[in-house]
């Protein structure tokens, strides 16, 4: 049995688990069955509402459609082998997998939300020269029960749920900056978001949900239309020498592209500001001359600016930007008309910081 008393995912092979369908697909699954359509939401609300684990809770179910769910699905947890805590209230999360592999996923606890940082994949393939988790290369895509997993094994493990009221709900937002590119698995990202963005459900609407990205240009205008949530763009540089020196992704999907995508994004979405993450690196992208640029390239999108204070890491040559730096590149923006909040670094001394995150373990790829 597994940590919250269900069986392992590794031993029920015959059954799908039930966090891959979205609640059409389980409702269809059903009505196929002669089951009633009631009974989907029914089950719905029992998983991402009160967080059940076996449908043997699931009490206003009869006893004969709890066995057969029981027969046709598993409920997936991952199993926690490791949990750091920092001294600003940051949690890091070490989850194992089926296939034995490693992920991370953290709980960023704030004044005005709650955040949890989901991860999409298992290590990452786009290899940006200041993030730790690209450095260790990639080994596979999370599937859609791994990912949702990832929101409710936090929330298990904070003993909280939508039920509880606005001010003690200690889940507020999910963010997918963890671990992995998301739109290099943007299959299984969507379709977790679409079980996870339900204010009835997850309290989470899609105003709460960020996707971030490196900017997968030609993925990202394909999925402008549907995706469900905010966007944030990992830009880090306001032209394309300075970006291709520390993004070699930029080679492929240049900023060019990444502006017009963004504004395909925001033909569907303009309701809602984009945010462009921009991490400052010490003599690198931090001059005036590099926030003047800046503000030109953006100034016309419905967007904001996220300036980041790089985590420094063994083997990685980068330094921060001195704080007097980091004020004066704001500032610039500001004056320019685009918000431009300086975030604080989180979970720093556990290396649950952003560019930080890592499989402790990483296994070889499994096909």
């Amino acid at each position: 049995m597994g940590r919250f008393g269900i069986m392992e995912p590794e031993k029920c092979e015959y059954r799908e688990s039930i966090l891959n369908l979205s609640e059409e697909d389980l409702i269809s699954f059903l009505v196929d069955k002669g089951i009633p359509k009631y009974r989907g939401r029914q089950i719905f609300t029992w998983i991402y509402r009160f967080g059940k684990t076996s449908f043997v809770d699931m009490t206003n179910i009869d006893k004969a459609l709890r066995r057969k769910l029981d027969d046709w699905f598993y409920i997936h947890r991952l199993r926690i082998i490791g949990i750091n805590k920092s001294k600003d209230g940051t949690i890091k999360f070490l989850l194992k997998l089926h296939d034995d592999n490693t992920i991370e996923t953290v709980y960023i606890p704030e004044i005005r939300r709650n955040t949890i940082c989901v991860s999409s994949q298992v290590g990452c393939a786009v290899g940006c020269k200041f993030c730790n988790t690209g450095h260790h290369g990639f080994i596979r895509n999370l599937m859609t029960e791994e990912i949702i997993a990832q929101y409710l094994i936090v929330r298990d493990y904070l003993n909280t749920n939508p039920t509880q009221s606005e001010e003690s709900r200690r889940v507020s937002n999910i963010v997918f900056m963890g671990m992995g590119e998301p739109l290099l698995n943007h299959q299984n990202i969507l379709k977790a978001v679409t079980n996870l963005m339900s204010d009835e459900e997850t309290g989470i609407s899609r105003r709460k949900i960020t996707i971030s990205t490196a900017g997968i240009t030609d993925i990202l205008e394909e999925v402008a239309k549907e995706l469900p949530c905010r966007l944030a763009i990992s830009l880090h540089a306001p032209n394309d020498a300075i970006r291709s020196s520390i993004m070699p992704i930029n080679n492929k999907y240049n900023i060019e592209s990444i502006i017009m995508a963004c504004r395909k994004y925001s033909e569907h979405h303009g309701y809602l500001k984009i945010t462009f993450e921009y991490l400052l690196l010490n003599g690198i992208n931090d001059s005036n001359e590099c926030a003047s640029e800046l503000l030109k390239l953006i100034r016309h999108l419905n967007a904001k600016v996220n300036l980041l204070q790089f985590n420094q890491w063994d083997g990685c040559s980068f330094m921060p930007s001195p704080p007097e730096r980091v004020i004066k590149f704001a500032e610039i923006l500001g004056r320019g008309g685009i918000e431009a909040p300086i975030r604080h670094r989180r979970g720093e001394d556990i290396s649950a910081a952003c560019g930080q995150l890592r499989s402790q373990e990483i296994i070889v790829p499994s096909y």
